[in-house]
């Protein structure tokens, strides 16, 4: 056996257009902030002993019966991550049956910590092996502090002949550790895994850990959003990263309520975002163009490596950033510019549509970008 492949997640110009073009199809659930591990890179500063709540029975139950009526409007991927998400397994499991049966694909970002015995392993893989499309786990030299690389390979290994792709992400500490770890992963994992590598991220207690001091983010890198986020209470976001959890209560990035108002909504309100949809199809340019003009660009938010943490430090506690933002991108001769910058990107502007299902690349999930 050779061992999995190693590719970079910097990926090429048509991976980037693939993953923007899919994540106007794709929701993202956080069905919890509880982990079992406590990584010092971790985004959401998920750790064993914070309680933080589960996605309920009755949630999940609801948003399921929605999933069909989504689809028909060209939902085509949900992800479910957390924190562990498999420590709601049942309730992560009905929805990921609910997809499968309306044709939409499933993702699971977890830590592979269910991997410690063949028991767990077992419990997760039989509720769970014949829905999920992409596997997507994380382990690197911050997860071998707490998880043998042992009991990952359990969990890898155990998906293996189940799903379509199963991806380890590896986040580079710029140690010979990276290395050693990937040595370890390749004689372990079966070669249709895919080990891919990624910078560490100054997002979360990633922000504790490393601090800001990079030389300056691309700032015509559009944003990376990954479709709307919807946390286990129902309350939202625009994506997975850095205002996941991160600058609560200072960016305007509120789809209000999937459990009041229903994933539809939430997913329209997403998409229609003229501030987001700016920064996702053309950067941060000229957002952070009108923040200079203003007096309000804080320095932190260029001491940065990548736009993600650009984006965690644009936000003011009293909102003007937000605000000035908001106003600024409602203004309606933005709108065609928009419309002209997609067309030219992917062809055609975005419109809800019966479409048919998108099948995923091997060794490709929406949150490995």
């Amino acid at each position: 056996m050779s061992g999995p492949a190693v590719v970079s997640a910097e990926g090429t110009p048509g991976d980037l257009l693939r993953f923007q073009r899919n994540a106007w199809r794709n929701i993202v659930f956080s069905v919890t902030r509880r982990c079992p591990l406590r990584c010092a890179h971790c985004v959401t500063s998920s750790a064993p002993e914070l309680q933080f709540p589960l996605l309920g029975h009755d949630a999940a139950a609801r948003w399921a019966t929605e999933l069909a009526a989504l689809a028909e409007l060209g939902l085509r991927h949900i992800t479910f991550t957390g924190g562990e998400p498999t420590l709601a397994l049942g309730e992560i499991a009905l929805l990921a049956r609910a997809a499968k049966a309306a044709s939409i694909e499933v993702s699971v970002v977890t830590s592979g910590s269910w991997g410690g015995n063949d028991r767990q392993a077992a419990r997760v893989t039989a509720a769970l092996g014949q829905s999920v499309d992409c596997w997507d786990f994380g382990y690197d030299a911050f997860h071998a502090e707490h998880l043998r690389p042992e009991s990952l390979a359990r969990a890898v290994n155990a998906v293996l002949p189940l799903a379509p792709s199963v991806i380890v992400r590896i986040c580079d500490d710029g140690t010979a550790a990276t290395g050693d770890i990937i040595t370890t992963l390749q004689a372990q994992l079966g070669e249709a895994a895919v080990l891919m590598v990624q910078p560490v991220y100054a997002i979360g207690r990633g922000a504790e850990t490393f601090g800001l001091d990079g030389a300056g983010p691309d700032l015509d890198l559009p944003c990376m959003a990954t479709g709307p986020f919807i946390r286990e209470d129902g309350s939202t976001g625009p994506c997975c990263a850095s205002l996941s959890y991160g600058a609560a209560g200072r960016h305007p990035f509120d789809y209000g309520s999937a459990a009041a108002d229903g994933l539809a909504a939430v997913w329209r309100r997403w998409r229609d975002d003229q501030l987001l949809r700016l920064i996702r199809l053309a950067g941060f340019r000229l957002p952070l163009r009108w923040l200079a003009e203003e007096g309000l660009l804080d320095d932190a938010a260029l001491a940065t490596d990548h736009i993600c943490e650009t984006c965690e430090h644009l936000w003011d506690a009293d909102g003007r950033v937000a605000r000035l933002l908001r106003a600024r991108a409602a203004d309606p001769a933005l709108r065609p510019l928009l419309d002209r910058l997609e067309i030219e990107l992917y062809g055609t502007v975005w419109r809800e549509a019966v479409r048919a299902p998108v099948p995923a690349a091997r060794g490709h999930s929406i949150l490995a970008d």
